[in-house]
Formats: structure tokens, sequence, C-alpha cells
């Protein structure tokens, strides 16, 4: 994923308003625009009533899947929760 800042400038006669992305651009107002890589290569291509400015890469931390805790953090409650216990 890519992430920049982009500016649309609408040409005369045409909408003020343009959807990319899932973002809607309102003409001559800069927003951010988060979208695959392949899509900010064609914003990039498209010039003249696009204005990209700071492109840079938005892939967003991968979060451990349920039950993947850090090795440590049960290995010490599994062994504190036998020490000092007597079995029921």
């Amino acid at each position: 994923m890519k992430r920049a800042t982009v500016t649309y400038t609408a040409p005369k006669g045409e909408a003020k308003t343009l959807d990319i992305g899932g973002t809607t651009l309102v003409t001559g107002k800069p927003d951010t625009v988060i979208c695959d890589d392949a899509l900010m290569a064609r914003l990039e291509k498209a010039g003249g009533m696009l204005k990209i400015e700071g492109v840079s890469d938005d892939t967003p931390p991968k979060e451990a899947p349920k039950g993947d805790e850090p090795k440590e953090g049960p290995k010490t409650e599994a062994k504190d929760e036998h020490v000092g216990k007597a079995h029921r």
C-alpha cells in the first residue's frame, strides 16, 4: 500500500470532486490517499489535474494471530501456575 497527499484541480467545466481509492477529493484541497501500489502508479502518471506529494509505504504492522503470544509470557505463567499450588 502507498500513502500520498493528493491535490485535485478540476478542469474548467468538470466536476469539483473526484473519488479515488475510497477518498473523495475536492478541487484545490490536499487530502491523504491510501491505495495499492498499482493505483498510486496510475495517479502519478495522470499528471495535469492531480498533484501527488510525499508518496510513502503505508503497510500496517502485522498483528500477531490470537494464540501466538510471545513465548516468554506463557512460559512464565505456566511455571508460576504450578509452583506452590496444590492439585484440585
